[in-house]
């Protein structure tokens, strides 16, 4: 149940919430959301109501889910009713009474009615209503009318429902599956259903599927009880695939009138002694098929049912009129440990003493097995016999009540083959004289599922072979038959698995023809089979019908043969068809040589019998494996259709199993011929190789493209090469990168597989030099039926004792995680033995898949980098030594799962480390889980490793909120090491309650391996954990000086116009794509100016800096290049924050100069948008930047280092688990009521925090505020220091601010002030948990101190001089008597930036106009596009819809009871295949390059370039007022011509003239008047805070300004008392003044150019352009497999053997068929003549105006930054605006030109003088908070 769940318990109980259910209830809310309630153990008298839209989830405490015998929970009520009262639905103790409710659903609770039964008085235990209402193992007893179910859709499974008559009654559609239905009236002629039809409201009629139709006791007389009666004429009812007791009527019905009854009541493929139809009323319906009355037609939607709660079948119980004793299903719980001894006991709860048999008895013995068993007491309970060693010659048969189980005595309980007890008898008959049963050893015959247990004993039929002779030496006939480590041998029909469900395990199986037979269900695990005869069949195997219960399944066993068999291999077949319906699987199986290649056989020539078999294999392994000759009738399963024979799936309920003993691991190999009677087979010796360079001696040997001599091009065809035996083989592969995908690696013998290294093999995968790639993926959403995640591997082993040696595995498929629930294998790796060392494994979801589920794996010094999931399976797995690197936030990194806990299966972290991988792209600080259970027997323990801060606190996690899968899992650590290890996470570990803090190592290699013989351990005692790599603190800085604007000799450039004899890029990422990967390379990328609309990833392992073009590179408000990226990230979302961000530095070392980072994402609640980042462990330092985002601006989870930058956001700005040191900058907050910072440390010791060293606090943009803190803490360890910096006004008085109310954080904080100055100052008032910094507590903060070194930063850009403690006044405490007002009087001084800077009176010379003609051809004629050509591929997929046709049911005249096995056969759902196409669009951009000024082709331009000479700027402090004066000079209009053509189209072809483009050109001439506005105070302001506000107005991203910088904006909104106003003249370009004395320079003379283009050519018309689209349409077959039925067929005494029909609904598979459309775009508007594409300059000649070659000059003077687009809060920008004409190709030609305008717009600019003053007597005012 999730957290959020209700709790119901007892009085008294400190963990429930409620101690009623009605309570819980009540406090769900009445919405649609989805809500849970569980019930602690206990008895709640109540009646309860549930009524709400709303799911409503409600479960009881139990001890099995899938047992309602193990309920603890019981709802009790009392109430009745008259039946003719009306109102029964009150006498309910439960109703659930909303027809519109989304779901109910209850587990595991007991409803009862206690109300003692009487005649005519209804008393309900639940009354039902809704459209989906389910019941998973629950009880509802009451008398008439106990289950009531009104309108709507019941779903009741694993249940019990009790009552007298009527009991399951209504007017819905009701399905009771796999329920015990128990009529407790001892009165003759009750009902038990009582349908009334009604079609009002969704489905109505009652369907009993797989249930026991039983009476209480025998009290209740046979023959007494009715299925139903016809409560409407109409009623519609169904018992199918039931158990009948004698208590049922012959009539089977109750009908008052058959005349007039129209109904439906039905029976079919029941059985029982009550199921006999032959005297049913002439009403009923008997039918043989049963297929139309599953659940889905029964109640229509079926995907709200839980699958994983619905209970297997377990049997029939025995009538109750057979015997006064109660028939139990329990099984004797034995323990066998691997090495049990001879002295091995038997227990059991219910069994009587223990009888044992020896050759020679002693006292109280018995001397022969057969007379043990005589004496066992007919008390029908379970029984042992313990057989002492020795060769016992008898024939045993067991008929008896009561389980019963033989133990023989052995040395070694895996497998038979240390087994010391022989039984063994001689008979044989012809198989014409139908006496098979009478020779076999043991024949046990048990008809009331009580069971039988064998182990480790031999049966033998030493009858010799005798053609057409049966000597068989088991018979076995019943439910719940087991054999652990047993072998029996004979010739011919050696094991009848007669009827009903046996288990072998680690057995033998000997025989010559058919000698496996029956009509059973028979798994076979672990086995080893083996003909003693050549040209035979293994097995024989007979359904009567396709609805009867019986199959073979061969699982993980070795089919092979004796040393009697001879040498005509190729001859023995897997088996043959008994009947048409034969069901025989072999899959994950060893397959020898001596299996026929068509693997299968008829019956007989005359008489085939393979119309419906279902033949199949998959996975298997051998000689003897599916090859392309395979008979017809044979099928190769598919993942999906296997899944169905796995043990659970194919017997049902393994309750009765011993899984200890089943899952041993016997002594033989599982994976090779291990031979019947011989040894096994030997292999060549293997040692570790000393050389990684040479190829040891006889290796196969491999290069790219075969260019070594004697070599195979690739890995595959080496493989191919290797001969089918059992000898040792090597393959070496030399350097290169192999792009294949090998099929798999299954070969009897060992394989070694060598990639080429410098260092010593197997040591390290640092140093490989052998890839093999591909690119394969596979959608799992939903996962396509007929495909497995296993085929998307790279590599894939299937058989044993495989090694691999330094070589790099690749999916490339989906490295970036862009496609979601898509699955990329490096490998597949299932088999046994299998080893890697030094390897590395690259994908992204599910990258290591081990498959094996009984096999074992070693990895050692590997390295292993995924997403999802990615190491994830069945297999036992052993890491030692290796580095596991995660990609993805939120996400695990192990999935395990096993099917038990005694299943072999488990992953060991020995020495590893957990950690970013480097190719991650997000921060996952504190993000990635160690592992999710795949399974609830999911096993994982990570020891003596290096945890990194990538692992989440909690360390793991649930499988799924609605499927947590936690109930069984192992997840344990111990002695790891690690911000991320349990001790440094023990609250969040324990609150997740799932996992286990070790005290010691219990899980040694010794100890979880089964041998370690074929583990290569030559470095095992000298192997290191890995650590985070530490970065080499001494990246190359350059030695080139920057000057601003001219670019460094070796230097990348960016531009966004081509520089004459430069090589350029036109965005950030594709100069980023041209560095050297090397990390021992620095470099430099010069960026020139332009807004450059890019989202960057740095991951460059060496030094990268980017130089951003200034002509003020100490004033970053001049900043000339902006990065900007629209992207936010929801913070409640499995998304990283770091996703957002607009720069994330990920590699060593990233420093940038002179550039702006902006996210304009907006500022959505809880919506991150970073505009710069730093990875974990990684260095990252600003210098004269500014950084733009809104909240979480600033992510420092590494190394950061500012100096003289800008850094604007709102909540929590600047933030992160890392070291951050500003240096004279500003923090500017774009919100109110914010915290600038959000630190958190790992520890208290961990040197990280942030510095804000000299800067400036202030709001961005002028903007008034007045609660904004310093920092808060993201944990108690936060650390943040503020010195000698300015702090405005907007810093509340308390400074600093706690996480949240309910959780502070502030126990352990360093929240650190000193000298600081400005109003913001003060610490009078401040934070109790904020400290006033001294020189011993200040030091620490020293960059010196801060930073463990400090050579990575560039000093070259640092102008400020950091502080030292030495160098700051320490404040001294003082004392004073009495408080003192003091009013502070700021005087600002604007001192200006005066590096590289010299002022300018600029002359401005004659303007010049240059017109430029350019000529550009305009093809105008039309282009007529033809309807596009469809071209259709069928691809063709077959479903087979097979209508499965019973055979009448035969009479078997025998003393026989046949078991029906009804468990529900689970189809899964119909899966789409989608087949893709890929849809490729290629688009021409087409471009004009002009190499030279004077050549302009493909682009139409207008530019005109305006100067205007501003005077000097005066600033003039005045204190009290402000006086604001501009002039503003106009400068003279340029007027630019430009010539319009129009073109007359022809050939009957229109044209049409579209109105002229405008291209404007705006000229500003701006004014400034001065208003003057008194704001009067009715209130004297109260120095508290003001609450946070959550609604805000969005800030608007502004870049700096050399006004904005100053230390204090001067704003009349920001002061009380005294207003200053500054008079700043302004035009553009504006002049930077640092003093108010003006210098005048020579004036910059520029050009104005008009270029007049001409438009010529004549109108032509261009070939039609044929867009080419392919539609692809599927064809669709329909396919299916044949299923086994999972039908237990009970077998009773005098009865007909029945067998269930059912019919499989058609598997229908869906495919999708995906158009795609190839369309080659050479321009989608307009076709440019070929030459002028070829001779273009730049792409973006029609965007932007260029001046000519050789004119393309930056002005150096101050005034340069006028040509930016920045907008200056004080001024007007010119902007020039080029619009492109485009003709767009359609019927109609089109003629558009371009017409040039030049507006002036005159621009009045006000400036307003706010003075406050305060009304007379006016008081304070009131406080918000």
């Amino acid at each position: 149940m999730p957290s959020t769940a209700l709790i119901v318990g007892p009085e008294g109980s400190s963990c429930a919430q409620y101690t009623s259910v009605s309570a819980a209830i009540a406090a769900l809310p009445a919405d649609s959301t989805t809500q849970y309630i569980y019930i602690m153990a206990g008895t709640y008298t109540e009646q309860v109501t549930l009524v709400r839209v709303g799911a409503t989830i409600i479960r009881g405490e139990t001890i099995n889910s899938l047992s309602y015998s193990s309920n603890l929970v019981t709802i009790k009520y009392t109430a009745a009713v008259s039946s003719s009262a009306g109102g029964s639905s009150g006498t309910a103790a439960f109703l659930a009474n909303k027809y519109e409710a989304k779901l109910v659903s209850f587990y595991n609770i007991n409803f009862e009615n206690s109300y003692t039964a009487t005649t005519n008085y209804v008393s309900l235990g639940v009354y039902a209503k809704g459209k989906q209402v389910a019941f998973y193992s629950c009880s509802i007893k009451a008398t008439q009318g106990t289950l009531y179910l009104d309108y709507g859709n019941v779903f009741f499974s694993g249940g019990r429902i009790e009552g007298t008559t009527d009991f399951i009654w209504g007017q819905g559609a009701g399905y009771i599956h796999n329920s015990v239905i128990v009529s407790s009236s001892t009165s003759t002629g009750q009902n038990i259903a009582a349908h009334k039809y009604q079609g009002s409201y969704g489905g109505s009629r009652f369907v009993f599927d797989t249930c026991a139709i039983v009476p209480k006791d025998n009290s209740l007389p046979k023959a007494s009880t009715y299925l139903g009666r016809d409560y409407s004429t109409n009623s519609t009812v169904a018992f199918v695939n039931s158990y009948m007791d004698e208590h049922i009527a012959s009539l089977g019905w109750k009908i008052s009138s058959s005349s007039t009854f129209i109904g439906s009541l039905v029976e079919a493929n029941n059985t029982g002694p009550g199921a006999d139809t032959k005297g049913r009323v002439s009403n009923a319906k008997i039918l043989t098929d049963s297929s139309a009355y599953t659940v889905a037609n029964v109640l229509g939607d079926v995907s709200w049912l839980d699958s994983s709660a619905i209970a297997p079948f377990s049997g029939w119980p025995s009538s109750v009129y057979a015997s006064t004793a109660t028939s139990t299903s329990s099984s004797a719980s034995v323990s066998v440990t691997a090495t049990s001894s001879a002295t091995a006991s038997a227990t059991s709860s219910s069994s009587g003493s223990t009888l044992t048999v020896a050759p020679t008895p002693t006292s109280g013995q018995y001397g022969s097995v057969s007379s043990a068993i005589a004496a066992l007491p007919s008390d029908g309970l379970e029984h042992t016999i313990y057989i002492l060693s020795g060769t016992y010659e008898e024939q045993l048969s067991i008929t008896r009540r009561g389980k019963v189980t033989l133990r023989g005595e052995t040395t070694f309980a895996n497998d038979f083959s240390k087994n010391t007890v022989l039984i063994k008898f001689s008979d044989g008959v012809s198989t014409s004289a139908n006496q098979n049963e009478e020779t076999p050893v043991i024949n046990w015959k048990n008809t009331n599922s009580e069971g039988l247990a064998l182990y480790n004993i031999n049966f033998t039929n030493t009858y010799p072979q005798t053609s057409n002779t049966a000597a068989l030496a088991a018979d076995f006939f019943g439910q719940n038959m087991a054999a652990y480590g047993c072998a029996f041998k004979g010739y011919q029909d050696s094991l009848l698995v007669n009827q009903g469900v046996q288990v072998f395990s680690n057995s033998y199986i000997e025989g010559s023809v058919d000698f496996i037979w029956g009509y059973s269900k028979a798994y076979f695990h672990q086995c080893l089979v083996a003909s003693n005869t050549a040209n035979a069949y293994i097995t024989a195997q007979n359904r009567p019908s396709s609805s009867w219960a019986g199959g073979f399944v061969f699982d993980h066993s070795v089919i092979t043969y004796t040393s009697s068999y001879g040498t005509t291999y190729g001859s023995t077949y897997l088996g043959r068809p008994w009947s048409q319906y034969a069901v025989v699987v072999y899959m994950n199986s060893y397959l020898d040589q001596h299996i026929a290649s068509a693997g299968w056989s008829v019956w007989q020539t005359s008489d085939t019998r393979t119309g419906n078999v279902v033949f199949g294999e998959y996975n298997n392994t051998g000689p003897g494996n599916w090859t392309s000759s395979r008979a017809s009738f044979a099928t190769q399963l598919t993942d999906s259709q296997a899944a169905s024979y796995s043990l659970s799936t194919f017997i049902g309920s393994t309750s009765w199993l011993d899984m200890t003993t089943y899952n041993l691991v016997p002594s033989y190999s599982l994976t090779s011929a291990t031979g019947g009677d011989t040894d096994d087979s030997t292999t060549d010796s293997w040692t570790h190789p000393s050389d990684g360079t040479t190829p040891p001696d006889g290796a196969v040997l491999v290069s790219v493209d075969g260019n070594v001599p004697g070599s195979y091009k690739n890995l595959t065809t080496a493989l191919a090469s290797l001969p089918s035996d059992s000898t040792l083989q090597i393959i070496f592969m030399y350097p290169g990168v192999y792009n294949e995908q090998p099929p798999a690696i299954n070969r009897a013998g060992q394989v070694v597989i060598m990639g080429y290294t410098d260092d010593a093999p197997g040591r390290t995968y640092t140093t490989n030099k052998v890839t093999i790639t591909q690119a394969r993926g596979l959608s799992v959403s939903p996962p396509p039926t007929g495909h497995s995640n296993a085929e998307t591997a790279t590599i894939q082993t299937a058989s044993k004792k495989i090694s691999m040696y330094n070589i790099d595995l690749i999916n490339s498929e989906n490295l970036d995680g862009s496609q979601a629930s898509y699955v990329t294998l490096a490998a597949s790796i299932y088999g046994d033995k299998i080893g890697f060392y030094g390897c590395s494994f690259t994908g992204w979801q599910d990258t290591l898949l081990t498959g094996a589920t009984a096999g074992y794996q070693y990895y050692e010094s590997c390295y292993i980098e995924g997403a999802i999931d990615f190491i994830w399976g069945y297999s036992k797995a052993y890491f030692k030594g290796c580095t596991i690197g995660a990609k993805r936030a939120k996400s695990a990194i192990t999935a395990h799962s096993r099917s038990s806990l005694t299943a072999i299966g488990g992953y060991i972290f020995d020495q590893c480390l957990f950690t970013a991988a480097d190719a991650a792209t997000v921060d996952l600080t504190g993000l990635v889980y160690l592992g999710r259970p795949y399974s609830q027997y999911a096993s994982v323990v990570i020891k003596n490793s290096y945890l990194d801060d990538v692992i989440q606190p909690a360390g793991w996690k649930i499988w799924s909120t609605t499927d947590p899968r936690t109930d069984h899992v192992t997840f344990a650590e111990y002695n790891n090491v690690g911000p991320g290890n349990w001790e440094n996470n023990a609250a969040a570990r324990e609150a997740f309650q799932n996992c286990t803090l070790l005290t010691k190592d219990d899980y040694p290699l010794t100890s979880v391996m089964d041998s370690t013989d074929w583990i290569d351990m030559t470095y095992w005692d000298s192997i290191v954990t890995p650590t985070p790599a530490t970065e080499t603190t001494n990246p190359t800085n350059p030695t080139t000086t920057y000057s601003g604007t001219e670019p460094p000799a070796d230097a990348y450039i960016v531009s966004k116009t081509a520089i004459d004899g430069k090589t350029t890029y036109d965005t950030i990422q594709s100069a980023l794509d041209a560095l050297p990967t090397s990390s021992k390379t620095t470099a430099t990328v010069f960026i020139y100016p332009g807004t450059y609309e890019e989202k960057l990833v740095l991951s460059k392992s060496g030094t990268t800096i980017l130089l951003g073009y200034s002509t003020s590179p100490g004033d970053y408000s001049q900043n000339q290049v902006t990065i900007t990226y629209n992207a936010g990230i929801d913070t409640q979302s499995d998304a990283s924050n770091s996703d957002s961000a607009t720069v994330y530095a990920t590699g060593n070392y990233f420093q940038a100069v002179n550039i702006n980072f902006a996210n304009t994402f907006g500022t959505t609640k809880d919506y991150a948008s970073l505009g710069f980042g730093v990875k974990s462990s990684k260095y990252a330092s600003l210098y004269g930047c500014q950084v733009y985002g809104n909240q979480d601006a600033l992510l420092i989870n590494g190394y950061f280092f500012a100096s003289n930058s800008y850094i604007e956001g709102n909540i929590d700005m600047i933030w992160g688990s890392g070291a951050g040191y500003f240096l004279n900058s500003t923090i500017a907050p774009n919100r109110d009521g914010i915290a600038l910072t959000a630190d958190k440390r790992a520890a208290d010791t961990t040197a990280a925090g942030f510095v804000f060293d000299q800067c400036t606090i202030q709001p961005a943009h002028g903007a008034s505020y007045s609660s904004i803190s310093l920092g808060r803490p993201w944990n108690q360890y936060a650390r943040v220091a503020y010195i000698k910096s300015y702090l405005a006004s907007c810093i509340e008085a308390t400074g600093w601010d706690y996480w949240t109310k309910a959780d502070p954080r502030t126990s352990g904080v360093l929240f650190g002030e000193l000298a600081n100055y400005g109003p913001g100052a003060s610490t009078t008032g401040r934070a109790s948990f904020a400290t006033q910094l001294d020189a011993s507590t200040a030091a620490q903060f020293q960059l010196s101190n801060f930073f463990a070194v400090t050579s990575w930063i560039n000093t070259t850009f640092v102008s400020a001089t950091p502080f030292t403690v030495s160098n700051v006044s320490i404040p001294v405490s003082s004392s004073s008597t009495s408080p003192v007002s003091t009013v502070y009087t700021t005087v600002y001084t604007t001192t200006m930036p005066t590096v590289k800077e010299t002022l300018y009176t600029t002359v401005t010379g004659t303007d010049k106009t240059v017109s430029v003609k350019t000529t550009t051809l305009l093809d105008v004629g039309t282009t007529v596009s033809e309807p596009p050509v469809t071209k259709t591929t069928t691809i063709k997929s077959t479903t087979t819809d097979t209508l499965s046709i019973s055979e009448a049911d035969k009479t078997i005249t025998a003393k026989s009871t046949v078991t029906v096995d009804v468990g529900t056969t689970v189809t899964q759902a119909p899966a789409t295949i989608t087949v893709s196409s890929t849809v490729t669009f290629t688009v021409t951009d087409v471009a004009t390059i002009t190499p030279k000024a004077s050549t302009i082709k493909t682009t139409t331009t207008e530019t005109a370039y305006v100067t205007s000479t501003p005077k000097p700027t005066t600033y003039t402090t005045v204190v009290g007022s402000t006086v604001t004066s501009t002039r503003t000079s106009t400068p003279k209009a340029v007027t630019v011509t430009s010539t319009q053509t129009s073109t007359v189209g022809s050939n009957d072809i229109t044209t049409v003239s579209k109105k002229a483009t405008t291209t404007r050109v705006t000229i500003f001439t701006t004014s400034t008047s001065t208003a003057k506005s008194t704001t009067t105070l009715s209130c004297t302001p109260a120095n508290v805070p003001v609450k946070r506000d959550v609604d805000f107005t969005p800030p608007t991203i502004v870049l700096v300004t050399p006004s904005s910088k100053l230390p204090r904006r001067v704003d009349a909104r920001d002061l009380l008392v005294t207003t200053k106003t500054v008079t700043a003249a302004s035009t553009v370009p504006t002049t930077s003044v640092v003093k108010t004395s003006t210098i005048t320079i020579p004036g910059t003379t520029v050009t104005t150019e008009v270029i007049t283009t001409k438009i010529t050519g004549k109108t032509s018309t261009l070939k039609a352009t044929t867009e080419l689209q392919t539609v692809y349409s599927v064809a669709t077959r329909t396919t299916s497999v044949v299923q086994p039925g999972s039908t237990v067929t009970t077998t009773s005494a005098t009865t007909i053997t029945t067998g269930k029909t059912s019919t499989l609904k058609a598997s229908t598979a869906t495919t999708t068929a995906v158009g795609s459309t190839t369309r080659t775009v050479t321009s989608q508007t307009t076709t440019l003549a070929p030459a002028t594409v070829t001779s273009a300059v730049t792409t973006r000649r029609t965007v932007t105006s260029v001046l000519a070659a050789g004119a393309v000059t930056v002005t150096k003077t101050s005034d340069g930054a006028a040509t930016r687009t920045v907008t200056l809060p004080t001024s007007t920008a010119v902007r020039t605006t080029t619009v492109k004409t485009t003709l767009t190709a359609t019927a109609t030609a089109t003629l558009q030109s371009t017409v040039t305008k030049t507006s002036t717009v005159k621009v009045v600019h006000t400036t307003t003088s706010v003075v406050t003053r305060t009304a007379k007597n006016a008081g304070a005012c009131p406080t918000v908070r």
